[in-house]
């Protein structure tokens, strides 16, 4: 479970007089650490999602802390706690104003309170939370991986809050990177961001890298709660990284823990569909007769359908150095128009009349409405394959 503001501040009016001035919409933050700052100028070191602590030691007055909240909400702070007593003894009118603007939330502690007390009890639930984290990504791999072994996983996942009998989903998400040097910050970007988006719906879910891919494993999301998020990720990260992209494949919404073995395979055969397509997602309710393929456990059988149907011409283009096979996609897509494979392909109509002729002679069948339906599931085969 990621940490939240909310959660991590969950007892901390009672324990610590914590009390939260402003940001409220905002208390779903997530927090990776806490720090002590004192100084405007260093809000250009944070890493982004830190909570913030300040007794404002050093400064004469208060002025500085609009400057100070400013740098924060800038370096994607999660939000600041102010220390009331002899430096800081009341919050700042213009402060408050602003955090309530840019919702950033905003906090006090009486001067009675330890600091090393709140921060110290802060960073356990974090690490406790990080260890959470591969604790529960560990369990589901088994779960999808071996999942004959329940009786080591089931224990983990029900300490977790896990419902085992609940509907599971799973993402499956590729990253595609101009340079290798940034990928690490890329992945960290990507996982940041779809756990901000999640988050705000149910902290039910686990992301956890498998081979190349990131692997999302969701308890009880709506599949358009999740295509959503898929959406709202992209746009994000296009901001910050333009050149790069994301391909997701959505599986459905299956009960039980004991889908997420089938899940995982439909999540990434609809991946590599739209890595081919150049698709940025493919969700299985969105697949067309993709859904019914990749439900065919033996691929061996996809294969000699496709070979015994385009096989010949493949073969033929390979030998030949002709574009066969493309035209007759594109006519088989265009229900079999001439003119509009002629406007799509910018060839002139009396030479596609003459390839769809010769294509009719290679596979021996007339292109007729039975034929047409053969041939255009063997180019889904060879999408998925």
């Amino acid at each position: 479970m990621a940490i939240t503001l909310r959660y991590l501040c969950k007892y901390a009016r009672e324990n610590f007089g914590m009390n939260l001035i402003c940001g409220e919409s905002n208390m779903n933050n997530l927090v990776n650490w806490v720090h002590m700052l004192e100084d405007p100028e260093t809000a250009s070191f944070l890493h982004g999602q830190e909570l913030i602590f300040s007794t404002g030691i050093g400064h004469d007055n208060t002025d500085w802390l609009h400057n100070f909240a400013k740098g924060l909400v800038e370096n994607q702070a999660s939000g600041l706690v102010l220390n009331l007593g002899p430096y800081i003894q009341s919050v700042p009118e213009d402060l408050i104003a602003y955090c309530r603007e840019v919702q950033f939330p905003l906090f006090t502690v009486p001067w009675k309170t330890r600091i090393v007390d709140i921060t110290n009890d802060f960073c356990r639930k974090i690490i406790k939370s990080e260890e959470h984290e591969v604790t529960v990504a560990s369990a589901l791999r088994d779960a999808i991986f071996f999942p004959e072994k329940i009786s080591e996983y089931r224990s983990v996942l029900e300490r977790k809050e896990f419902d085992l009998e609940a509907e599971f989903c799973i993402v499956a998400l590729s990253l595609q990177i101009p340079s290798s040097e940034k990928f690490l910050d890329y992945d960290k970007a990507v996982r940041l961001n779809l756990t901000k988006i999640l988050i705000n719906y149910s902290d039910r879910f686990n992301i956890f890298r498998q081979d190349k891919n990131l692997i999302v494993v969701l308890q009880n999301f709506p599949q358009e709660i999740v295509e959503d998020a898929i959406d709202h990720l992209v746009e994000v990260c296009k901001y910050g990284y333009p050149d790069y992209r994301i391909s997701a494949g959505i599986s459905v919404n299956d009960s039980g823990i004991y889908s997420l073995p089938r899940n995982y395979k439909r999540a990434i055969a609809l991946l590599r569909i739209a890595e081919r397509q150049g698709q940025a997602k493919l969700s299985h309710r969105n697949s067309g007769l993709f859904k019914l393929l990749i439900e065919i456990e033996d691929t061996k059988v996809l294969k000699r359908f496709y070979e015994e149907t385009l096989g010949p011409m493949e073969a033929y283009d390979k030998k030949n150095q002709t574009d066969y096979l493309y035209t007759l996609k594109v006519y088989l897509e265009n229900n079999a128009s001439v003119q509009e494979v002629a406007k799509e392909t910018y060839v002139h109509r009396n030479t596609i009349n003459y390839k769809i002729k010769k294509i009719k002679e290679i596979l021996q069948c007339d292109l007729n409405y039975q034929d047409g339906l053969r041939l255009l599931l063997a180019f889904q085969i060879k999408e998925l394959l």
